[in-house]
């Protein structure tokens, strides 16, 4: 059975949309021609039923009986988040370069994932000048010049916590279109720009909360 375009949901939810997302990442790595929702499910720890449902609500049918053809799945959810294909690879920078912001300097982390880092800022000049990376590092004096000269359109905040919103309201104002922030400090999206707070403390008492009174076990 060939795979159809039918109408999406009114709204895709935000866990399905971050399960979708990382499907599409799995789906870009494997050699497979099609791929089963419960083999989805061996490989994300998912239902098969949560699988489906989630790759129904962008409006993508097919797969039930014998699979999904697994390049037009991932374009399916690439086109629909609109999120450049690895092939296309967009300008990203780093604002910060303590120790986070250091650990990723190595532009190889990034390689074949449709992001490059083309440019890092850090308040300390110092800091500017000592670090060696593959692309230009820059005082945090000129994120406004160099973000529009480049072109740049994400970044990855690592700053310290008392200048993430500083920093953020300046990358929002030069044209940013999207903010990974690791920092503390929680930020808002805004009409122009999305913001995705990722802080590692945060994420780790999310894992450790209770849920309704008891441990739930997630594997």
């Amino acid at each position: 059975m060939n795979e159809m375009l039918a109408a999406p949901q009114k709204r895709v939810s935000e866990p399905s949309k971050r399960r979708l997302v990382l499907l599409a990442e799995l789906l870009s790595r494997t050699n497979k021609a099609r791929i089963t929702s419960v083999e989805l499910a061996s490989l994300v720890h998912w239902s098969p039923a949560l699988i489906r449902h989630d790759i129904a609500s962008i409006g993508f049918c097919g797969g039930v009986s014998n699979g999904y053809d697994v390049r037009c799945l991932c374009d399916a959810i690439l086109r629909f988040f609109e999120i450049a294909p690895a092939s296309s690879e967009k300008k990203c920078c780093i604002v910060g370069l303590g120790r986070l912001g250091a650990a990723l300097l190595d532009e190889a982390i990034f390689d074949g994932t449709g992001y490059k880092i083309v440019a890092g800022f850090d308040p300390n000049v110092n800091r500017t000048e000592i670090l060696r990376s593959a692309f230009p590092l820059y005082p945090a004096s000129r994120i406004e010049a160099v973000v529009a000269s480049e072109r740049i359109e994400y970044a990855i905040l690592t700053s310290k916590n008392e200048d993430a919103a500083s920093l953020a309201s300046r990358l929002v104002f030069c044209g940013i279109r999207g903010i990974v922030n690791y920092t503390d400090a929680v930020l808002g999206s805004t009409v122009s720009a999305r913001v995705e707070n990722a802080s590692p403390v945060t994420l780790l008492r999310t894992l450790s909360a209770r849920v309704s009174g008891a441990w739930r076990k997630v594997l």
